[in-house]
């Protein structure tokens, strides 16, 4: 209402133009009388929304408050948000009633920065980071207090989990934000388009940095995607494309319809075939959308099947990207329509960017291809989580089990049991594409049998690989499973409807991913398959038989517990490896392996499918190795391999690493036993391993001088082992029964 506080002596106002406007003071006694009028105006929603509340005194918010209390009103939630973002304080109670978010930014308002006070909110703070329904307005006035407060980190931390709604709340957070990007690893990115791509370029900077890389970008030319894609970057780590509608498929309507048509199929065609060359020539990743589905048709209701049809058009051209994506792995594709669906079709453009500067897309939704751009390459390096730990009552049926018993649990046709029915699917859609699933509740144990005691449960006791089923702390439960399985805390996601559970899992078990979960049971299904974090880059036949090779080893773990000894366990284990080259079926799982094994891992080289595909195509330079295991009670699938390097007499084991799932098995001392022999028969008189430790393979530091090699020195910050061939029996196992696949 006004640009200075209501509370101070104000000067005379002066005249403008034709009318005066109305003096400070009388604003100030307006709003005193709606204050003084506050009840009537809280029940008729008029006024207050429209007072500036960081003008007013907090004496006179006092008032406000105090005459709601007398008047048995509370504090609605369309007032509290205001006078919370113009900095007052609430009292406790009309703090209580209030989300989560508003609750702490009142307790921040009301804070002087003291140890203490940083120590009270810190659990508060935490949980907020991983709240997906805070506005933007909350997410900036909270940034703000934090940083206000010199509370730094607390203020870097919640920018950041929340930069993709509130990307302001990210740059508010500027000095710091910097400072942490300086500490992330280096990303460096050659960004091409069909039109203007300096907004997308400054966009991917924080994107990626909340994903952690520091991003730096070259752009290339206006319009320069095909000729990036004939002739592939090589001074990069990746080609970011960006494809629009417009700047792609613009169209003279002047010509024949035929020849519209045969110019929409000449571009189709030409995309297509510079992403083959890309393909076969390029050595970094390409991530490239595909046009989202045109809200404006060129053949109006024949759009879908007219050669002219916009949407035809956009079809046709999609599909060669997804073509060029099926062919080669070094192609990741963002699927614009589901980078947009948060957005309204009308809104995917801006006709006046496009106009005045020939940029493709609104700024809302460059942010979402920003943040869909970012989400993809992290999905690509790091994998998807391997393990889905879940809770029971309230989580997977509704009810409690100890309270309601078996039959009062909601779980089948009718809401809201298929709701949580429908969770249950999700859950067996993603033990399909081979994570993990872990029963963690704090129950009773006959708690497990409801799965078969209740008709409408789609889950079943035995979907879950491992299970904790008492009244432990479940952060004690979840570190013991994760041992059983051999898995890091890293590889969890953990779901519970308990904000509480949630709480202690983040504070107890920092490693676990730990979402937020809608308080809505019908919401969780549709949020679960939203979740990046189980969005797998690529599926192998490997991860759809995942759930099934831990039944296996979990057998074979009750097997060691019953034998006499560890060595009539490895014999009644009867295993067999299967050794082969690497190959077009194979190169997948093999790159897969790279990316994701870290505790079995002699270097931790992270190579990819370009790097082992060339490799294999080229024996004379060395070759990559695979093996797979299985015993008496199944397959394990494609679990061990190496990539080795050869130059004349001397060989080099570039990397070496093993799924955790055979670990302890001798099945590596097989393995490296037939590698040598390999080079043996190759010529190769000396092989060199080296090890490079991490803060996760400290299992393996030994293993070079467990196999005969002997120490000769170091390389970077690694060590290097060499074996002698004929001078040192290779190593070998007799538990385990070798045969190759040539």
């Amino acid at each position: 209402m006004s640009s200075s506080s209501l509370d101070m002596p104000r000067p005379p106002s002066t005249v403008r133009g034709a009318s005066a406007p109305v003096s400070d003071d009388k604003i100030g006694e307006i709003v005193d009388a709606v204050i003084d009028a506050a009840p009537e105006c809280v029940r008729k929603r008029v006024l207050l929304p429209a007072i500036d509340w960081a003008l007013v005194p907090p004496h006179k918010v006092s008032l406000l408050v105090s005459s709601l209390d007398q008047a048995r009103l509370p504090l609605p939630r369309w007032l509290a948000k205001p006078l919370l973002l113009a900095g007052h304080t609430l009292s406790s109670a009309a703090r209580d009633a209030l989300p989560g978010a508003l609750a702490v930014l009142s307790r921040l308002n009301d804070a002087a920065g003291e140890p203490d006070e940083r120590e009270a909110l810190a659990a508060s703070l935490e949980g907020l980071a991983y709240a997906s329904d805070i506005d933007a307005d909350t997410a900036v006035a909270l940034v703000r207090r934090l940083l206000a407060l010199s509370w730094d980190d607390e203020a870097l931390r919640f920018a950041l989990a929340q930069a993709h709604s509130a990307p302001q709340a990210l740059r508010l957070a500027g000095g710091a934000f910097e400072r942490h990007l300086a500490d992330l690893p280096r990303l460096r990115i050659r960004m091409s388009g069909s039109s203007t791509t300096r907004v997308l370029a400054d966009a991917l900077h924080p994107a990626f940095g909340v994903e952690g890389w520091r991003t730096e970008i070259s752009e290339s030319s206006f319009g320069g995607v095909i000729g990036d894609l004939l002739s592939p970057p090589d001074d990069v780590d990746a080609l970011v494309v960006l494809l629009d509608t417009d700047g792609l498929l613009a169209t003279d309507w002047r010509r024949e319809v035929q020849d519209v048509e045969r110019i929409a199929a000449e571009r189709v065609d030409m995309l297509g075939q510079a992403l083959q060359v890309f393909s076969s020539q390029a050595a970094v990743p390409l991530l490239i959308n595909t046009l989202p589905v045109p809200s404006r048709p060129t053949v109006g209701l024949l759009d879908r099947r007219h050669g002219a049809g916009l949407r035809r058009i956009v079809d046709s051209l999609n599909a060669r990207i997804l073509d060029a994506a099926a062919a080669s792995a070094r192609v990741i594709v963002v699927d614009a329509d589901q980078a947009l669906s948060g957005l309204a079709a009308r809104d995917h453009v801006d006709p006046k960017l496009w106009y005045y500067g020939r940029i493709g897309y609104s700024h809302e939704a460059t942010q979402c291809f920003a943040r869909a751009f970012a989400e993809a390459w992290r999905i690509v390096q790091r994998g998807p989580v391997k393990v889905l730990a879940v809770d029971f009552d309230n989580t997977l049926w509704g009810g409690i089990y100890g309270d309601d018993g078996v039959d009062g649990l909601a779980c089948g046709e009718d809401f809201p049991g298929n709701a949580f029915q429908a969770l249950q699917q999700e859950c067996l859609r993603l033990k399909a594409q081979g994570l993990l699933l872990v029963a963690l509740s704090k129950n009773e144990a006959g708690a497990l049998d409801a799965f078969e005691q209740h008709p409408g449960m789609v889950l079943k006791a035995d979907d879950f690989a491992a299970h904790a089923v008492n009244w432990q702390p479940k952060a004690d439960n979840l570190r013991r499973i994760a041992a059983d399985l051999n898995l890091g805390l890293d590889s969890v996601l953990f779901l519970d409807d308990s904000p509480h559970e949630r709480e202690a899992m983040r504070r107890l078990v920092p490693e676990v991913t730990v979402p937020e979960m809608p308080d809505d049971p019908a919401e969780r299904p549709g949020w679960l398959r939203r979740l990046s974090a189980t969005w797998p880059a690529r599926l192998t036949a490997e991860d759809a038989s995942r759930p099934a090779v831990y039944a296996a080893r979990r057998a074979a773990q009750e097997l060691q517990a019953r034998a006499a000894s560890f060595e009539d366990y490895l014999s009644a284990l009867e295993q067999r490896l299967a050794l082969s080259f690497v190959s077009e079926r194979t190169v997948a799982r093999t790159a897969q392996m790279h990316q994701r094994t870290n505790q079995f891992n002699l270097t931790t080289v992270r190579l990819g499918e370009a790097d082992i595909s060339a490799l294999a195509a080229d024996p004379t330079r060395g070759f990559a190795l695979l093996g797979q295991v299985s015993d008496r009670f199944g397959d394990h699938g494609l679990v061990v391999a190496a990539t080795v390097d050869i130059d004349g007499a001397e060989a080099t084991i570039r990397t070496l690493l093993m799924s955790c799932r055979v670990i302890g098995r001798e099945v590596e001392r097989a393995f490296v036993g037939a590698l040598v022999g390999e080079l043996a028969s190759r010529g190769v008189a000396r092989v060199r391993g080296i090890y490079v430790p991490t803060a996760k393979n400290g299992m393996v530091r030994d293993f070079y001088q467990s196999c005969g090699f002997s120490p000769t020195g170091g390389e970077g910050s690694g060590t290097v082992w060499t074996f002698a061939i004929g001078d040192t029996e290779p190593p070998g196992s007799t538990y385990v029964t070798t045969s190759w696949e040539r």
